[in-house]
């Protein structure tokens, strides 16, 4: 019968053990990820050799079909593998386009995309915010580049410099994850997003670290709180979050910029930008959120909140009435 062995405990094997798993699992990530670039990258080159060859014979109207169905059989792909190699070629028939932080999942989805500026968008957000293949289903099936429009204007701009803080905070928060009640609390609301803050820094985007709730500062003898506090390493200053449960007031502009102007003077480290408000309330009116704001309307941002989306019969009942008015 054989001994067993006595589990030993050594002093600091439970660190050890955690960092070991640590290495072990970005290790495998990043050999996944090479391996994935590399189908990437074959995938591109076959796709491009196959619409040479369909170029060759572009007077022969079904050769295309033909020779993609013929490789598919005597290669041992799909038919369906084989016509997403080539769709993916003329997507992205310039190879330095491709990203190496995008996964070939990633570009089925991509690829399928029509319209150059809308697939754009949601390749540079899948970068800018690590989103994985199911985000950005997501993204796409919340029509997040349409809510990205202002007048026809889209906001989030391509480029490599630091963005503003318009590119940053958005019209609108899907919080539909949160799982609340219609009639909440702004107290629920509040418990609700500190139980999925993975969830909900995924939804403001890339750059944002979460700070604290519920901070209190002293005015004039007065103990205030500020519901949420985040520091976004992109615009490099702290964003303070209000809740509002409710429809936009003006007051409420009054409250963030009395914190604002507390947070500048007390709180900003040296080097920091001035710190900038987020109001997220239940529903607002722009045009009133417009005059409210004034001058304001570059240090502090106003957004509504969704918990539910609504059902796909809602949506057609809304087109109906749209059209009969």
């Amino acid at each position: 019968m054989k001994k067993q062995i006595k589990a030993i405990k050594l002093e600091g094997y439970n660190n050890l053990l955690k960092d070991i798993k640590s290495i072990l699992q970005k290790g495998l990530i990043k050999a996944y990820k090479a391996v994935d670039n590399i189908k990437v990258q074959a995938y591109w080159q076959a796709g491009e050799r196959i619409a040479r060859e369909e170029l060759e014979h572009k007077d022969r109207a079904d050769y295309g079909k033909g020779v993609i169905e013929s490789l598919a059989r005597d290669i041992g792909f799909s038919r369906r593998s084989m016509y997403e190699i080539v769709q993916f070629y003329k997507a992205y028939p310039i190879v330095h386009t491709l990203s190496a932080q995008l996964s070939w999942s990633h570009y089925t989805v991509l690829m399928k995309i029509k319209k150059k500026q809308r697939r754009k968008f949601y390749e540079y957000n899948s970068i800018q915010n690590i989103w994985s293949v199911r985000e950005l289903k997501k993204r796409i099936n919340n029509k997040e580049f349409e809510r990205a429009k202002k007048k026809d204007e889209i906001v989030v701009k391509f480029r490599k410099q630091l963005p503003a803080p318009e590119d940053i905070f958005k019209e609108s928060y899907e919080w539909d994850f949160l799982g609340l009640e219609k009639k909440h609390k702004e107290k629920e609301l509040e418990k609700a997003l500190l139980n999925k803050i993975e969830k909900v820094l995924l939804e403001f985007g890339k750059g944002f670290a979460f700070m604290g709730s519920q901070l209190k500062i002293l005015i004039a003898g007065q103990y205030y709180k500020i519901d949420l506090c985040f520091y976004n390493r992109l615009l490099k200053c702290i964003v303070l979050v209000e809740l509002k449960t409710e429809k936009f007031k003006r007051e409420f502009v009054a409250q963030i910029s009395q914190y604002l102007t507390y947070i500048r003077e007390h709180d900003r480290l040296e080097g920091e930008k001035d710190p900038i408000g987020l109001i997220i309330c239940k529903e607002k009116n722009e045009e009133e959120v417009h005059y409210a704001l004034g001058r304001l309307k570059k240090e502090i941002f106003v957004a509504e909140y969704k918990t539910k989306l609504p059902s796909e019969q809602e949506i057609k009942s809304k087109l109906i009435e749209a059209e009969k008015k």
